[in-house]
């Protein structure tokens, strides 16, 4: 995972395995990258996200990518989002498209705790490269 600024702050950009020959080929919004970090292997994924802050709402467990929130669940803000197990990356836009943010494991009660600027998440997948 790439971050704009130090201290794995700002925009964060995925990156598979593979040859970027310049910051357009991973989508990026700038060739600022002031930090990174490699993403450690977990071989089972588990995440509950929440229409609301503090875990309320509807809840729904997931254990596979999905590339759109909003035609699966029937929702496209998730305000809250408890990883059990595994890595993942939240997309603002359907078809893994739009600002990307890195999910590790662990509880995140409202958007401004990974980081987002809204609710916003239009797809997320699992993190399931092998270094």
């Amino acid at each position: 995972m790439l971050y704009e600024q130090p201290n794995y702050l700002g925009g964060q950009y995925f990156l598979r395995r593979g040859d970027y020959p310049d910051y357009q080929q991973w989508m990026g919004l700038s060739d600022s990258i002031r930090s990174c970090r490699l993403i450690p292997h977990s071989s089972s994924h588990r995440i509950r996200i929440y229409e609301r802050e503090d875990y309320r709402g509807q809840m729904v467990e997931i254990t596979e990518d999905c590339s759109s929130l909003q035609d699966r669940f029937h929702f496209s803000d998730i305000h809250s989002f408890h990883v059990l197990e595994g890595y993942w990356v939240l997309y603002e836009l359907p078809n893994y498209r739009g600002r990307q943010y890195l999910l590790r494991p662990g509880e995140y009660r409202r958007y401004v705790d990974w980081g987002a600027l809204s609710a916003r998440v239009g797809s997320l997948r699992r993190v399931i490269d092998f270094y």
